[in-house]
């Protein structure tokens, strides 16, 4: 008995050896989503032209450009390496696909106008605005102009008009 005692005493002496993994990994990722966001003021929108005041009496022509926010033009950020298009309606106000400013109180008054858009010399109607965003590259500003003629004499008030951008991508 007492040598199998000595045996499992030499066994309890003898250091335990334990192998352990130290080093492991793990891997990070992201997906960044190709997306749009636009610009928009203090009330939500992406901006007004104001025409200024025409004297009804004599007529004549009023420009203006797309203001947003102090930035001129519609202020539009993407993806890099995105590739957009920009349309217009006609406007709440159309008629045989002009453009039209409504009179505020008399729904007979109208002013024709026209949108003008990126620099262009050509009247913006319904058609696409092709927009790249080369690598480097996440914002752009696309101006908008507008060009109304008051006939004279046409009736005094405030004339508007509502137009929807779509920005597809």
């Amino acid at each position: 008995m007492v040598r199998s005692f000595a045996l499992m005493c030499g066994l309890a002496a003898l250091p335990v050896i334990a192998h352990a993994e130290t080093q492991k990994s793990f891997s990070v990722a992201t997906v960044i989503a190709t997306g749009c966001s636009i610009a928009t003021d203090a009330s939500s929108q992406w901006g007004q032209i104001d025409l200024g005041t025409i004297n009804g009496a004599v007529g004549g022509v009023a420009s203006g450009n797309l203001l947003s926010s102090g930035v001129a033009g519609v202020r539009i950020m993407c993806t890099p390496g995105t590739n957009i298009s920009v349309t217009a309606d006609n406007g709440d106000h159309a008629s045989a696909g002009a453009r039209r400013l409504a009179h505020a109180s008399d729904g007979g008054s109208f002013v024709p106008y026209t949108l003008y858009a990126n620099g262009g010399g050509s009247p913006w109607t319904t058609q696409t605005i092709p927009l790249s965003f080369p690598i480097g590259t996440s914002q752009l500003n696309v101006p908008v102009r507008a060009e109304a003629t008051v006939a004279a004499p046409s009736r005094g008030g405030a004339y508007s008009d509502t137009v929807r951008l779509t920005v597809t991508w």
